[in-house]
Parts: structure tokens; C-alpha cells; sequence
């Protein structure tokens, strides 16, 4: 499944409409982040409802496993009684799962139901408008008696490019993957296969690299030893001087990058520090800061609706937990920087999720049989 379709389609559509509507980008990732959060609201009352079910349920199922626990102990020395116990223990955990209308697994299915979407929402917030879109394809020079012809494979896989004015396509460089003796000249372009931004392909900046992907500001050492690199119109020829692997980065700029949002001073801007002035970047920091408060939120939130765990250790862990996840987080965040477009839709959908969380678990799990005996 080629998510990025989703982002295309969908997502991208939304996030126009929005700041159409709205003015301004930032109040269109809010805006569709409540309308995201809203829709797949039903799949996350299914997989709460269902955390909260099994929460219930622990008490009893820990009766059950160590009454198995105990027959595990009294026929160690017996394999045929030991493989009955097991069976019969197995059995009756289904029919407790039964009995009481609990599946194990319901949690999981909202969750993978809801996956592509994330990862669509994640995709626009960190692309473009908000990030410099850089298509990359790796050339191999070959030595001269390697190969008489240069090979080409194909193009690049699309990738979505948001202009002006709400334009956006999906673009290839074409070729792709390349191998190509000395001395040869290679021409590469941008061509678009869908959508309406013919105008906005001139905007193309071309660098050679060493690297696979394209980081920002990295100058690579010793690259034009391999390669020459010319510009012409909206294409890029490449001579070959030298046997090695080299890679093209075509770069679009990111038209929204600076766009200024509340105390956000740039939606695309990426990292607790700036790496040009090397200064602390404190709307990103503040933006990291509160997402942490909100994965602290819904765990708090979690723990006060939920029963204590039977188990006097496994407390202590959910207790541990709580309180070292959202540092871990947000120390995972600032180490892995991510622009401040993403911030503040993980900041906007960890309040909600808290609401949501808060919303459902304050009514008190529903149970068939549920003071049934074990």
C-alpha cells in the first residue's frame, strides 16, 4: 500500500482547505488534527473500552494462572500430566475470555486500522510545505572497461511537492538508479507525473553527495574529484571523472518553512538548536516540552481511571513508567529532531488523546458475568 497517496489524496487536501479556511497553516494542523483525532475517535473508544475490559478482568485471570502455576509445580515429573494441565488451563482461559465478552486482541486492530493514517498525517507535517523536499538517486561510476553503455533504471519513487498557492504534484527524477563508466555525461530532470505545479520544478537546487540521504548544510569532501555538475534550465548533466559511489540530490524548497505560528517562529524549523547561530531554538524546546506534558497527561489519566495491578511488582513497573516516559520521549524527540509543524500536531493530538482517554475510561467497564465465580 503506497501510503504516500493517503498523504496526497487526503491529508494534503484537508490541510489546504483548512488554511483557506483558517488563514494560516498553523491553525490548519490543528484543525486537522482535531478532525483526524474526531473521525477515528469510534476506533479509539473500541481499543480503550478493551484495555479497560482486561484491566477488569486481571484479578480473576491471575487466579487462573496460578492455580496453573501450582499444578506446573506438583507434575514437573510428569510430562502426560503436566501437557493435560496445560491444555485444560488453556481451555479454560478461552472460555473465561468468553464468558466475560473479552478479546486480548482487541485492542490491537483500532490500532493497526489507524496506522496508515498516522503515518500519512506524519508524512505531510513532515514534508513538504514544512521541509525541503529532496529527491535522491545514487550514481555508481564504473571503470572504463567495466561497461560500454551507461545503465539506467527506471526513476525515483514520486515524491509530493507542495508550492504556491495550495499547487502540489508528485514528482520523479528520472533516471533512477544509475551505473555509468568514466568519462560519460548523464542528463537528470525532474518530471511530474500528476497534479499541477509545472511552474514551480524551476525551483530545483542540485547537489552532489557522499551520503544517501540529504542533510541539510552537509558539505561533502572531496566529491567533485568524482563528478562535475552543470545546470541547464531545469536539468542537471553530470560528467564522470572517477570510480566510486555518488549520490544526486534534487531539492525543492519548502515555500511554508518560515511561516510563523503563535510563539512558533518557523513551522519547518527542525532542532533544539539552530545549526547556522547555534542558538537554542526555545519554540521548539517549549513545543518539546509539552508534548512530554502530554504523554504524562494521558498516562496520569490512564493510571487515576484504572484499577491498581494485582500484582504488587507490576505497579511498581506501570508506576516507573509513568514517570520516566514522557522524559524518555522527549529526550528521544530533541536527540531525533523533527520540524515544529510535527510538534504541534503530536502536542494538539496528545491533548485530545488525554480528553479522549478521559472521556471513555470515566465510565466503568461493562462485563458479561463479570462477578461470575472463577
Amino acid at each position: 500500500m503506497d501510503l504516500s497517496l493517503l498523504t496526497y489524496y487526503f491529508i494534503l487536501p484537508l490541510l489546504q482547505y483548512f488554511k483557506e479556511l483558517l488563514g494560516s497553516y498553523g491553525w490548519s494542523i490543528i484543525a486537522v488534527t482535531i478532525f483526524i483525532k474526531v473521525i477515528l475517535y469510534p476506533l479509539t473508544k473500541h481499543q480503550t473500552s478493551s484495555m479497560q475490559k482486561m484491566q477488569a478482568v486481571q484479578p480473576k485471570i491471575k487466579i487462573l494462572q496460578e492455580r496453573f502455576e501450582q499444578q506446573k509445580e506438583r507434575y514437573k515429573d510428569k510430562p502426560q500430566k503436566l501437557k493435560e494441565a496445560q491444555e485444560e488451563f488453556q481451555k479454560e482461559m478461552i472460555e473465561f475470555y468468553q464468558k466475560h465478552q473479552v478479546n486480548p486482541m482487541g485492542g490491537c486492530l483500532p490500532m493497526l486500522i489507524q496506522l496508515p493514517v498516522l503515518i500519512a498525517l506524519f508524512w505531510a507535517f513532515n514534508g513538504s510545505p514544512f521541509k525541503p523536499l529532496a529527491i535522491t538517486v545514487p550514481v555508481e561510476i564504473l571503470e572504463k572497461n567495466e561497461t560500454l553503455n551507461q545503465e539506467m533504471k527506471g526513476a525515483s519513487n514520486p515524491a509530493i511537492f507542495v508550492g504556491d498557492h495550495g499547487k502540489k504534484g508528485r514528482i520523479v527524477l528520472n533516471p533512477g538508479d544509475v551505473k555509468i563508466p568514466v568519462d560519460k555525461e548523464l542528463s537528470y530532470k525532474l518530471v511530474k507525473v500528476d497534479g499541477n505545479i509545472d511552474s514551480a520544478l524551476g525551483k530545483v537546487k542540485w547537489e552532489l553527495s557522499d551520503k544517501p540521504v540529504y542533510v541539510e548544510g552537509y558539505k561533502p569532501k572531496d566529491i567533485d574529484s568524482y563528478a562535475d555538475l552543470s545546470v541547464v534550465d531545469d536539468s542537471v548533466l553530470i560528467m564522470t571523472k572517477k570510480p566510486g559511489r555518488i549520490f544526486l540530490n534534487a531539492i525543492l524548497p519548502a515555500d511554508s518553512e518560515n511561516e510563523s505560528f503563535l510563539f512558533i517562529t518557523g513551522l519547518g524549523k527542525t532542532g533544539a538548536i539552530d545549526p547556522v547561530t547555534k542558538q537554542i531554538n526555545i519554540d521548539v524546546v517549549v513545543l518539546v516540552l509539552l508534548f512530554a506534558f502530554t504523554i504524562w497527561l494521558s498516562g496520569s489519566v490512564t493510571a487515576k481511571s484504572s484499577p491498581p495491578p494485582a500484582d504488587a511488582k507490576q505497579a511498581e513497573m506501570q508506576k516507573m513508567m509513568q514517570q520516566v516516559m514522557p522524559g524518555m520521549v522527549g529526550m528521544m524527540t530533541l536527540m531525533f529532531p523533527v520540524p515544529s509543524g510535527v510538534l504541534l500536531y503530536f502536542v494538539v493530538s496528545g491533548f485530545i488523546q488525554a480528553l479522549q482517554t478521559w472521556m471513555i475510561m470515566r465510565i466503568p467497564a461493562k462485563l458479561n458475568n463479570a462477578v461470575a465465580k472463577v
